[in-house]
């Protein structure tokens, strides 16, 4: 993974210098669960599981479980047992510590990335990309991972003053100016027991915006468990386990973004119920959607790496910051639902979004979504030329000979497709 140094000119009109990175496949993993700290140690049993349910990327502690991992040609996010202090950077014990550590794993073939900090303050960041350059002066090759604060996050927790959008801009354009990140990744869960928060689709616009502007890829951390946060953390006060329709939501709108990941909080971890599968390994409904839903989301995100966000745009419910429908779409979608602002309950109700890629080669694409998770909808679209539809399954175009055609989308499940020539 070779790197180097770009002077990028963001959309917030800041140059920074951010590293190129290659990201590899898109990814699929978790947070919580096998070789994760507080979860069950990594295994030949969990990672086979795993691999089945469509994960392409799993933690690991040691560098026996990044041995399993690279047993079972998986990718390891390593974030090891016993170090501690990383940021105390001062210390000599910490530095000799640290390059140990690099040295003993920076050539291992599972080794992904290297988690560095969670849910950070802005007042953090400079302490944090301290570490961060110390290791890279020993592995340019691997990237750090720092998870940030969702927009529901508070000044405190944030490290930055304003309201809920102003500092929140400000906080990832800091990480962004002062960290200098090979990649974005951030979590958002909205899911309360009485509601859905009405900020997912915003945050998801924000890191995107700020991904582009530096010119590297951006991963999604969704809610797929209940749990009882500290009054600490920036979380829903009541947060509830959603069903596969919900995750399938969660995945397409993260694919129609372009994002590059997507992680799960949590797969299994003491603590946090309904979660993926049990602490011991049992499986259920959301495991078994996953299969399909992982491997469609790394399917169409490879497909979209590469082109140019154009811009998502809402039929139907227009939630904060997301666009209302316009021409830009380049779909016509009937029947047609009016639009309307987003009600308290938080559900996009009879809602398509559209989000819209440009190429090189001139064939634009179109991820077409069902925001309504608790329904299936019928609808018939019209585009300015003639229609090609992506099988992830198969991964394979196909011709519908027609500038029109008729989708039926399941809950919060989407298509992808392409203007032909």
């Amino acid at each position: 993974m070779k790197r180097c140094l770009l002077l990028t000119v963001g959309l917030l009109a800041a140059q920074v210098l951010c590293a190129v990175w290659d990201a590899g496949e898109p990814v699929t993993t978790y947070w919580g669960g096998p070789g994760f700290p507080g979860g069950p140690g990594l295994s030949d049993k969990w990672l086979e599981q795993l691999k089945e349910g469509g994960f392409n990327t799993v933690w690991a502690k040691t560098v026996a479980e990044l041995d399993l991992a690279a047993k079972h040609g998986m990718r390891a996010i390593y974030k090891p047992e016993g170090l501690g202090g990383w940021l105390k950077m001062d210390d000599p014990a910490v530095r000799e510590k640290l390059a140990a550590m690099i040295e003993r794993v920076k050539d291992h073939p599972a080794l992904y990335v290297y988690e560095l900090a969670d849910e950070p303050s802005a007042k953090s960041f400079a302490q944090v990309a301290r570490v961060k350059d110390f290791m890279h002066k020993l592995d340019p090759e691997h990237a750090a991972w720092v998870n940030l604060l969702p927009i529901y996050a508070n000044n405190k927790q944030l490290g930055v003053e304003g309201d809920i959008v102003a500092a929140y801009w400000e906080h990832v354009r800091l990480f962004g100016e002062i960290f200098r990140p090979e990649f974005m990744t951030y979590d958002h869960y909205q899911f309360n027991w009485d509601k859905d928060g009405p900020d997912y689709m915003r945050n998801l616009g924000i890191i995107r915006q700020r991904a582009a502007s530096l010119g590297v890829p951006f991963f999604n951390g969704v809610q797929s468990c209940t749990f009882a946060p500290p009054k600490n953390l920036a979380s829903p006060p009541a947060p509830r386990a959603e069903g596969p329709d919900a995750l399938r939501f969660l995945a397409w709108t993260t694919a129609a973004y372009g994002a590059h990941g997507i992680y799960y909080f949590v797969y299994c971890l003491k603590g946090f119920d309904n979660s993926i599968v049990t602490t011991d390994g049992k499986t259920g409904e959301n495991y078994e959607a996953l299969k399909t839903i992982n491997r469609d989301f790394i399917a169409v995100a490879k497909e979209l790496r590469t082109l140019k966000f154009v811009g998502a745009y809402m039929q139907g419910v227009v939630g904060p910051g997301t666009t209302p429908w316009c021409e830009q779409a380049l779909l016509t979608i009937s029947p047609e639902t009016p639009q309307s602002a987003l009600k308290a309950d938080g559900l996009y109700a009879d809602t398509t979004l559209v989000t819209r890629f440009d190429a090189p080669d001139g064939r634009t694409r179109l991820v077409v979504v069902n925001l309504d998770y608790t329904k299936e909808r019928a609808i018939h679209v019209a585009a300015p030329s003639a229609l090609e539809r992506f099988d992830p399954a198969t991964r394979i175009w196909s011709p519908i000979g027609s500038a029109e055609t008729d989708l039926a989308l399941p809950k919060g499940g989407g298509v992808l497709l392409r203007l032909a020539r």
